[in-house]
């Protein structure tokens, strides 16, 4: 079934619901589903007479706002796939994801169109368009109508089955190398039905979120989804009051974001010594949500019920906790060394910790089947269910991170994805997040990830990031202090006793290392603002 038959089911059954709202220039902007329905019915239309057809995979390179969404769904309606790359990867990896699927048709910007025709694989798609030629920017929601003359007979919805593609992204993983995520009709409603079930919410929502595929569950669901008003490619740099205006402005009670775009916001509303109440709920993932960020938020949003979110972007959700579930024991394990607290693994997936090593057996065709490890055993994340990608585009990155298992099934198999992730399942069932197998240090002390180091270090005052790496036969902490004024500094150390050498060497009585690197900044990933990167960090600490 394509998916756009739910939006014209909520477009006769609440059309004066705000389907999406947005602020630009400005400008405080709306849609019910009515008026959603019909721009996306004409975008439609525009999209036929501009070349673009059912099946063609469609570059979008626009921003995310309003315009976008109508586009999206517009594409999604004549049967077209949407192809969206991600350009904090950089030049590289936009060739070489362009090279993959190689694009029909491009919409974009006057800017991005410019910009673009550098790239030989955007100079050799047939059908470029400008956006502004199939969706009008849209004004003030007040003095917006979609009744400008007849729309004549609406672009009738494309038939299209369950396994036709809607929507393509990529990822890199561990390789480096850009894979491509087709996610079906069928898969995109499945995973809708999944988010519905497993993360609470209410009919009556207005939910601000920083993520595409969030959104696309809430028009789904026929709740109200808020845009933030800010550059979604740099969550660390947004204008954290801009924000806060429109939590209050659109009556904002739910909000989903990474955890980069809340610490900007807390920070603000720390600096201010202002607090927001009208939130019940917070959920956020997409990167790790280190205790001291979740405490933070909580103290910034009193009445939200704070819930971080585990998965992939193979796997979405994967599992996930609320604070509430959180136990002072559960704290003191982190803080020593014993990693991440996820929650428990949610119904519709299932999840498996295996020795990497079987894992590669498996995958060269020397084991059939796997062996669980027992609690409290480290191994590597693998799932499998619905909501999880069983292939690449073309099968291109297959090799690394897929493997099948017989069922009782006749003829049937298991897909598992590798998620890279190592972890373990406590007496509980509960999933703790170790980091990432390519990380592990295996040496005389034992072994050790240095996202271990990271977890822990986010509760030492003064301390900004941590992590531990492998130098011959050293083990070297690295260690960021935070930024901020002298008097910000200053206050904070005297808040408490210990001296920040102290308190780092008292934190990590648990680590056996060999010497301490203070560095002005720890290497981050551009798209989530809180992935170190290794290799950068390691060549910085070799000059």
């Amino acid at each position: 079934m394509n998916l756009v038959r739910i939006l014209d089911e909520h477009a006769i059954c609440q059309p004066d619901r705000i389907a999406l709202r947005d602020f630009r220039h400005n400008m405080d902007r709306a849609l019910t589903y009515r008026t959603l329905q019909k721009l996306t019915e004409l975008a439609a239309e525009k999209l036929l007479d501009s070349g673009i057809k059912k099946n063609d995979r469609v570059l979008l390179a626009v921003s995310m706002r309003i315009e976008t969404y109508v586009l999206l769904l517009a594409l999604f309606r004549i049967g077209a796939a949407v192809v969206i790359v991600d350009p904090a990867g950089g030049y590289k990896a936009l060739k070489q994801s362009l090279q993959l699927v190689r694009p029909d048709a491009m919409i974009s910007t006057t800017r991005l169109h410019v910009l673009s025709s550098a790239l030989r694989e955007v100079r050799d798609i047939h059908v470029k368009v400008l956006a502004d030629q199939i969706v009008l920017p849209i004004g003030r929601v007040s003095a917006y109508s979609t009744t400008n003359g007849s729309l004549g007979l609406p672009t009738p919805i494309e038939d299209v089955a369950d396994d036709h593609p809607a929507l393509i992204t990529f990822t890199s993983g561990s390789t480096g190398k850009p894979k491509a995520i087709v996610r079906t009709h069928g898969f995109l409603l499945n995973q809708q039905k999944v988010l519905a079930k497993t993360l609470p919410w209410e009919k009556s929502d207005v939910e601000l979120t920083t993520l595409p595929v969030f959104v696309l569950s809430a028009l789904a669901k026929g709740i109200t989804s808020v845009l933030p008003d800010g550059d979604m490619r740099k969550p660390a740099s947004i204008d954290a009051q801009k924000i806060i205006r429109q939590l209050r402005v659109c009556g904002v009670n739910r909000m989903i974001a990474s955890p980069a775009f809340l610490q900007r916001v807390v920070d603000h509303l720390n600096k201010m010594h202002v607090n927001v109440h009208g939130l019940t709920q917070i959920l956020t993932g997409g990167g790790p949500v280190f205790p001291s960020l979740s405490k933070q938020i909580e103290a910034a949003f009193p009445n939200a019920e704070v819930i971080s979110v585990y998965g992939s972007t193979e796997a979405e959700p994967i599992a996930h906790i609320s604070n509430n579930e959180v136990a002072p024991e559960d704290l003191q394990k982190t803080f020593d060394g014993s990693g991440l607290l996820a929650g428990k693994p949610i119904d519709e997936i299932e999840l498996a910790i295996v020795n990497p090593g079987e894992l590669d057996a498996l995958a060269n065709g020397l084991l059939k089947k796997f062996t669980r490890l027992p609690a409290y055993v480290t191994g590597e994340i693998v799932v499998q269910g619905e909501h999880v990608v069983e292939t690449y585009l073309n099968g291109i990155g297959n090799a690394e991170t897929k493997f099948s298992t017989a069922t009782k099934r006749r003829n049937r198999s298991k897909i598992w994805h590798r998620t890279g992730d190592a972890g373990y399942l406590d007496s509980e069932g509960r999933l703790w997040l170790m980091g990432r197998c390519a990380m592990k240090i295996s040496d005389e002390y034992g072994e050790l990830y240095p996202f271990q180091v990271e977890v822990a270090a986010s509760e030492i005052p003064l301390v900004r990031r941590a992590t531990c790496l492998k130098f011959g036969t050293k083990r070297i902490l690295v260690i960021e202090k935070k930024s901020g004024s002298l008097k910000e500094r200053l206050i904070e150390l005297l808040n408490h006793a210990k001296p920040l050498q102290k308190s780092v060497t008292d934190a990590f009585k648990w680590l056996r290392f060999d010497e301490i690197r203070w560095v002005d900044n720890i290497p981050v990933d551009a798209r989530h603002n809180s992935k170190i990167q290794y290799g950068k960090l390691q060549q910085r600490l070799q000059t």
